[in-house]
């Protein structure tokens, strides 16, 4: 299988260097790293210029746009017949390419996996790698707009007929249907999600949330399983710990932008033919305004106003 990996980067000239650096310390080499720049000023460039003779890089710089359109470029240019995911401030471990390999080979109804996400520090230069996932898996109560789409009907986690998501406990060992992928460490059969029309959906976005699910949702149509695998034979990286991001900001506008994202999924899965449910929209949109009231409901209105 030839792989391409697949990087999007803004603003992240000081976590290049261990993010390509562990790309470049894989037991199995990369045939492509495909790498999408918006410039910033920052010296991204320059990281990146030093690592070209470790790596087979494709350097496309991204004149507009948001973070969507970022992905389209990269799926739109990657050559691969996998296509791996990896934040620019996530570190992979050595056979992180290899183990990704090896479970496609294994699965060839796979068209998407994603692996272990822990949290990385740095200390005096160096990652510090933990055994603490980075992200708390939220379970949902099973009420009826929670309920799967029928495409993800046995999942673990899925896409609900409401447009929002669903889990219960995923097992912290082992491989399983698994539809809620994280975009730090994810893979792709390409010919699943070469169509998907990412950019367009996602075009008055501004935080590009649920992005996976949705390319998760295009494999799905492409006639593919979604998995996650967890557990010591599942590919893991180290997302490094810090505030700069497009999702784990605070206050009300990152709030409302989130939100956005969440009531506007209805409308992109109706838009890839997906048989979502109003009714449970409906009930799913006022009860997420439990939490936040305010920015919530704000974006509530304006989600159903224009959509996407």
């Amino acid at each position: 299988m030839k792989v391409t990996v697949a990087i999007v980067t803004y603003k992240r000239a000081w976590a290049l260097p261990y993010s390509l650096g562990s790309i470049a310390n894989q037991t199995r080499k990369p045939d492509e790293v495909v790498i999408v720049l918006k410039p910033s000023g920052d010296g991204s460039k320059d990281v990146i210029k030093k690592f070209t003779s470790a790596l087979p890089i494709r350097l496309i710089l991204q004149g507009r746009g948001n973070f969507t359109d970022a992905l389209q470029i990269a799926i739109d240019n990657a050559d691969g017949d996998l296509v791996l995911f990896i934040d620019d401030d996530a570190v992979a471990e050595e056979k992180w390419i290899e183990k990704y390999i090896t479970l496609f080979e294994n699965l060839p109804n796979a068209g998407a996996i994603d692996g272990n996400v822990y949290k990385g520090y740095i200390d005096n230069g160096s990652v510090v790698k933990t055994a603490e996932p980075f992200y708390d898996e939220v379970l949902t109560r099973r009420v009826f707009y929670r309920e799967p789409l029928p495409e993800f009907v046995g999942y673990i986690g899925w896409i609900a007929k409401s447009g929002f998501m669903g889990m219960v406990n995923p097992p912290y060992d082992g491989v399983f249907k698994y539809a809620l992928l994280s975009g730090v460490n994810m893979a792709f059969r390409r010919d699943a999600v070469v169509s998907c029309p990412i950019a367009d959906l996602f075009r008055k976005s501004r935080k590009g949330v649920w992005n996976e699910k949705i390319l998760a949702y295009c494999a799905k149509r492409r006639g593919y399983d979604i998995y996650g695998a967890r557990g010591t034979n599942a590919p893991t990286v180290w997302h490094l710990v810090h505030n700069q991001s497009l999702t784990r900001d605070k206050g009300f506008w990152h709030e409302f932008w989130l939100h956005y994202d969440r009531v506007a999924n209805y409308w992109r899965l109706k838009k890839l033919g997906a048989n979502v449910s109003f009714v449970s929209y409906i009930a799913a949109c006022f009860a997420s305004l439990r939490v936040k009231p305010l920015p919530r409901l704000l974006a509530t209105i304006y989600a159903w106003s224009i959509r996407i």
